[in-house]
């Protein structure tokens, strides 16, 4: 919360329906939004400048309109983090807001907390696009280095995927460890909650970055949320119970439309 609440996120867009919609999802987590426009021209002047998120609503076909609006925001607030938030994933896109200096693509067919989730990222630095876009250029450079993102220079790149087919097999209690790392629940929460010690948990916490190849809790939430692993445990004997990923996202109020992963074209 005390994230949400040092950047201030401005929403820009035509569509004054999804960005009402998006506004009310981040009011209800404690973001603070400074200012919902059509467009960058607009934007007031009591928006400041320091520590902005700007989250430009994307419902046409003309990329090139995203690509100016990017423009004038990085003219105005150089310092700004700028993420894409697409109507429906074209995949020429994702490459080119990376190029133009985006912080992240998001399509709106995405569910409220994994939503929620990349905007953190964003926040704490990271840079969020679809596992499409991963693939497409993982292809392109041969397995090289992004030209547009030193390492020394950018942010590491996080990419959100979806279902693999080489799922990690976590156990029913790193599982159910993970559900709890979705919901938010320090180390010690986790522990009071199964019964087990704080170093414990730590240990399984590791496990869990390593098994599912990331690099820190709130990636390890979305990645939690993007692959559906809150089924119900094998072992009905878990001290935690684990609901299941369709459940507990369907309490969810959606920005566009359902979905269960990020990135899904």
């Amino acid at each position: 919360m005390r994230r949400h609440q040092s950047f201030g996120t401005v929403l820009i867009g035509k569509s004054v329906l999804i960005r009402e919609g998006i506004a009310q999802i981040l009011r209800a987590e404690n973001f603070r939004v400074r200012a919902s426009v059509s467009c960058a021209e607009e934007l007031p002047k009591t928006v400041g400048s320091h520590q902005l998120l700007f989250l430009i609503v994307h419902t046409s076909d003309d990329f090139d309109l995203v690509v100016e609006q990017m423009e004038l925001v990085r003219n105005q607030y150089p310092n700004g983090r700028i993420v894409i938030v697409a109507d429906h994933y074209r995949p020429i896109e994702p490459d080119l807001s990376f190029q133009a200096g985006a912080a992240g693509y998001f399509v709106s067919a995405i569910s409220r907390d994994a939503f929620v989730k990349s905007i953190e990222l964003v926040m704490m630095g990271e840079t969020v696009f679809p596992s499409a876009f991963l693939s497409s250029t993982l292809a392109a450079e041969s397995g090289h280095q992004l030209k547009t993102a030193p390492v020394s220079e950018e942010p590491q790149a996080i990419f959100i995927t979806g279902e693999d087919a080489e799922a990690p097999q976590l156990s029913p209690r790193e599982t159910a460890i993970l559900r709890c790392l979705i919901e938010g629940h320090s180390n010690k929460c986790i522990a009071r909650r199964i019964d087990i010690a704080e170093a414990t948990v730590k240990v399984h916490v590791k496990a869990i970055l390593r098994k599912i190849r990331v690099q820190n809790r709130t990636q390890a939430a979305i990645w939690g949320l993007n692959n559906a692993l809150l089924a119900q445990p094998a072992n009905n004997n878990s001290l935690l119970s684990i609901v299941d990923a369709n459940e507990s996202l369907s309490n969810s109020a959606p920005m566009g439309a359902a979905i269960k992963r990020i990135g899904a074209p």
